[in-house]
């Protein structure tokens, strides 16, 4: 089985405004054959890496990689990236009730056969949406068109969000979101406070169990749906890495099973933004696409 890398990218104004699409745009640039060496052969990449086999500083894509991208904000879109393309179409799927794979082929590609492709749509995709102003996220309708993409072939989807999942399917709490958001944790330490002065000790110990109680709320999955989606896809060889680069909370209590169950990464990081975050998330986005990875295994048991 090929290596199959499948980005499906959060374009809402969050993203866009926190320098995500740019970052993820330049990293998987690089490892583009002809960004690493214009004279780049289909043999010299195996070798590369074979090379990287032994040991893990593969610096570009494997020959035979199949890699696609969509994007999502409140709809869907995919890229045709044919190698006999000159410039890459874009095709948008805007009814999220009623999904569907807008194109038979050419969504999952051979990076080398078009690569010039890729790179051209990498080289325009920030352009693209830089003046989004969409606040509203499908991701989960997004996820479930990705699985349908990868259902075939199997592969590593790598989820990078910035929004709360808040129309279409898979849905989050979003009021238990805008609760963290106006900072309810005050709240709860004003209201106790003033017990605890009236009450001694009594007040202090109802203000740790109210304290408990709401930690054990935002770890606590909004419901079963990506655990239930999890068990699906991991039939089909699929891992699910997620890019959690929120401004505010995504209830990651809710998603992280998706993650979890499929044998996926989860790379967190809080309040995101290009200066403080970019070189970590490129550096752990380099290592999800070039370390050592078992696209598929066989075990035998023996029963004498």
């Amino acid at each position: 089985q090929p290596p199959v890398y499948l980005f499906l990218i959060d374009v809402t104004v969050t993203s866009v405004n926190s320098g995500l699409l740019d970052v993820v745009c330049n990293t998987i640039k690089k490892l583009l054959p002809k960004n690493n060496d214009p004279n780049a052969t289909p043999d010299a990449a195996a070798a590369n890496s074979a090379v990287g086999a032994g040991s893990n500083k593969r610096t570009m894509f494997d020959s035979r990689t199949l890699i696609g991208i969509i994007t999502f904000d409140s709809t869907l879109h995919f890229y045709n990236l044919n190698a006999n393309l000159k410039q890459t179409q874009m095709l948008v799927v805007s009814d999220i009730q009623d999904m569907f794979i807008p194109l038979a082929e050419d969504v999952l590609v051979n990076v080398y056969e078009s690569q010039n492709v890729i790179n051209n749509l990498l080289d325009n995709l920030p352009n693209m949406w830089r003046n989004n102003k969409v606040t509203d996220c499908c991701a989960g309708n997004a996820l479930k068109i990705a699985f349908s993409v990868l259902k075939k072939v199997g592969g590593k989807l790598l989820f990078f969000l910035s929004s709360v999942p808040n129309i279409g399917e898979l849905t989050v709490n979003v009021k238990r979101e805008k609760k963290e958001k106006s900072s309810s944790y005050k709240s709860i330490y004003s209201s106790n406070t003033s017990s605890s002065n009236t009450g001694g000790g009594m007040g202090s110990k109802n203000n740790a169990l109210d304290i408990k109680a709401r930690e054990i709320e935002m770890l606590t999955p909004f419901n079963n749906a990506y655990s239930e989606l999890a068990q699906t896809v991991s039939q089909y060889q699929i891992a699910v890495d997620l890019f959690a680069c929120p401004l505010y909370g995504i209830d990651l209590a809710s998603i992280y099973p998706l993650v979890k169950n499929t044998g996926g990464s989860l790379y967190y990081y809080p309040q995101f933004n290009v200066h403080q975050y970019s070189d970590r998330l490129r550096e752990e986005l380099l290592f999800a696409l070039t370390t050592e990875t078992a696209w598929e295994s066989v075990m035998k048991i023996r029963i004498s």
